[in-house]
């Protein structure tokens, strides 16, 4: 019986593509800007992080969609928080939901 793929990413529509760019751009540049702060290379926080160069690279070209582990990685080659790598994000603005009644 061949196996259902239960977590198949869902295309993005035009609106959500465009916010998941910035966001991409954003964290990059803020994961660029520790890095040169702390005086370190991409092959070293790579080695610090456990991730190739080529990848920390991607992730601060904002070409990467990281997943929380390896965010979590970074954050520890950099001895920063989470919190503190996260911080420039932009808030996400939602639609507000009209109830009948």
């Amino acid at each position: 019986m061949p196996r259902a793929v239960a977590n198949k990413p869902q295309p993005l529509d035009s609106a959500s593509s465009k916010e998941l760019k910035r966001l991409q751009q954003t964290f990059g540049e803020h994961l660029r800007a520790l890095r040169h702060d702390r005086l370190i290379t991409i092959e070293q926080l790579a080695e610090l992080a456990g991730l190739h160069p080529n990848y920390v690279g991607s992730v601060e070209r904002g070409e990467r969609n990281l997943s929380l582990f390896n965010i979590w990685r970074l954050a520890g080659g950099l001895e920063v928080s989470v919190s503190q790598l996260v911080e420039t994000l932009p808030a996400r603005v939602v639609k507000r939901v009209r109830r009948a009644g």
